[in-house]
């Protein structure tokens, strides 16, 4: 047992080394004057997209600001949030789901919150195809292959009686990507994140299945900490708890602002912003949580899907402590 955490530790040692180089000059690209800037809280987040709409509405609406914190928030994709949250480069990671794979193979990292209980997933297909079944030897577009995209497609596929072995994964590399192949014909379908599958159906494109049809949840965001920082800035950990639980009783609340902060911030139709917040506000996880077993299951579901290369023993990479306590009123 010592043996193969040596070597997941080593492991993962080695891959950190090599990736800080590039994560230093990241973060310096992102931010000159990151030395004289070390008041600020860092948060970085994956894609311009809506599973990451909490964010952005909490630094937009003044939310951060409100509790006294000054944050940053840096668009970082691939092992780089990882690299850097393991390295003390940036404070926080977003995406919930990367971080706690990469925690099974030892980065020293712990998911403490999940705002959105399920990923804003929708498999969206040109108009010739008329159900899912039609799927079957044609070309589905994901950002990445082995991502919680390709994961999610493959459920949808399997859970409609599809076998995902049939179709075509393609993969990407970005959502914009995404949108132009399935928009050029070069794909029939693709996993599209809010807002593309509702401009896409607009369009005369088909929204034939979606994340929040499958049984079980998983998350796509929420927050990821170094785990040294649980104990040594737990009350800042807990301030952007607040920050973050904030957000989703804000975005509960004030329907317009939120309807006008998506049309704006995405160029869309009025009717179309609504659309997509509506969507997303189903998805919320209200209070920060989701179940540990959920949580096993997808993780095991991933694995036996061969999407991960490890097995990931949530209770031992998730910590609700601060969480709860937040909650309490403490």
């Amino acid at each position: 047992m010592h043996s193969k955490i040596e070597r997941n530790d080593g492991k993962f040692i080695r891959w950190l080394t090599r990736t800080s180089f590039f994560v230093f000059f990241f973060l310096q690209l992102a931010s000159p004057g990151f030395a004289q800037e070390t008041r600020k809280v860092r948060m970085a987040y994956s894609a311009f997209s809506v599973a990451f709409l909490n964010v952005f509405i909490a630094k937009d609406a003044g939310l951060f600001k409100k509790h006294g914190i000054d944050v940053e928030l840096i668009q970082m994709a691939g092992p780089l949030p990882i690299a850097a949250l393991s390295a003390g480069e940036i404070d926080y990671l977003t995406g919930f789901t990367t971080g706690l794979v990469a925690a099974s193979q030892g980065a020293p990292l712990k998911g403490v919150m999940v705002t959105l209980r399920k990923p804003p997933f929708y498999l969206v297909s040109e108009p010739s195809v008329q159900k899912i079944e039609d799927l079957a030897g044609k070309r589905l577009g994901v950002d990445r292959i082995g991502s919680l995209q390709h994961l999610v497609a493959r459920l949808l596929l399997k859970m409609k009686g599809v076998n995902p072995e049939k179709v075509i994964f393609t993969q990407t590399g970005s959502v914009s990507n995404t949108v132009t192949s399935l928009a050029q014909g070069a794909l029939s379908a693709a996993l599209l994140s809010g807002p593309h599958n509702v401009v896409m159906a607009q369009k005369g494109y088909r929204q034939i299945a979606t994340a929040d049809e499958l049984p079980m949840s998983f998350p796509t965001s929420g927050l990821v900490i170094h785990e040294a920082k649980l104990k040594a800035d737990s009350s800042r950990i807990k301030t952007i708890m607040r920050v973050m639980l904030d957000s989703i009783a804000f975005s509960q609340r004030e329907s317009r602002w939120m309807i006008d902060y998506v049309k704006d911030k995405w160029k869309l139709e009025p009717k179309v912003a609504e659309t997509v917040y509506t969507q997303w506000l189903s998805t919320l996880s209200a209070d920060g949580k989701i179940n540990l077993k959920d949580l096993q299951e997808y993780f095991d579901l991933a694995y036996a899907a061969k999407q991960i290369p490890a097995p990931v023993q949530v209770a031992s990479v998730t910590d609700y402590t601060l969480l709860d306590q937040v909650l309490a009123g403490k």
